[in-house]
């Protein structure tokens, strides 16, 4: 079973797009929880992994950081670019691969939400993460969460790096997408390697906008 996020998104941008814009789990949890780690970024160069089709870079540019958007989808790159204009710096790009074009010690942030799961190798992640960082840098990170995505799949080892397979149905239409569950340790392991340590272990509520939401959809 072989990954390819890069066809996978191409292949369902426009729908993510739209699922990603209205979807409970991303609206009121994952992108309010990325939000509450971003402190003051207001002049700040932020390299944005992954992306999609630009809601959270748009909300950074709002708050006036400097933005260099990536994603591995030359679709999501697309309308990225058409959402923002000159706003941000936004290229195609894969992040398991050495950035280039970012300049070593230039990255006050890094914020990598609900992409990095999609990556097998983490190790040349992080070593690049750590160049393109300043002193005293930070990222913020989402992803699954590995002992609710064991549970779901029903696989017999949770310490087992594996390939785990999805299927999302959008406006009627089924797609197929796959994802590396890795065990909570091996991410931490993975972090201290690489030079860094967690200062928040985020695991969020939905915001209270969540209840009234749907609430409405259960009248429509």
């Amino acid at each position: 079973m072989k990954n390819d996020p890069a066809k996978e998104y191409n292949n369902m941008s426009e729908a993510y797009i739209l699922k990603s814009e209205k979807q409970v789990h991303y609206v009121y949890y994952d992108r309010p929880a990325i939000k509450s780690l971003t402190f003051e970024v207001k002049d700040k160069t932020i390299l944005e992994v992954g992306c999609a089709g630009g809601a959270l870079t748009e909300w950074l540019v709002d708050q006036r950081a400097k933005i260099i958007a990536i994603d591995i989808s030359e679709k999501m790159i697309e309308y990225t670019k058409k959402r923002l204009g000159s706003k941000a710096k936004v290229f195609v790009a894969d992040v398991s691969k050495p950035l280039d074009f970012v300049e070593t010690d230039s990255i006050d942030v890094i914020i990598a939400s609900l992409v990095l799961h999609y990556i097998s190798n983490w190790l040349p992640v992080f070593d690049e993460f750590h160049r393109v960082l300043r002193n005293n840098g930070s990222i913020i990170i989402s992803t699954h969460h590995p002992h609710a995505d064991w549970k779901w799949h029903n696989r017999p080892n949770y310490f087992k790096k594996e390939l785990y397979e999805e299927t999302w149905t959008i406006n009627g239409k089924p797609y197929t997408f796959k994802y590396y569950h890795r065990a909570l340790a091996n991410m931490l392991a993975i972090f201290r390697r690489a030079g860094f340590f967690v200062d928040i272990l985020l695991e969020p509520l939905p915001v209270p906008e969540r209840r009234k939401f749907l609430q409405n959809l259960m009248k429509i």
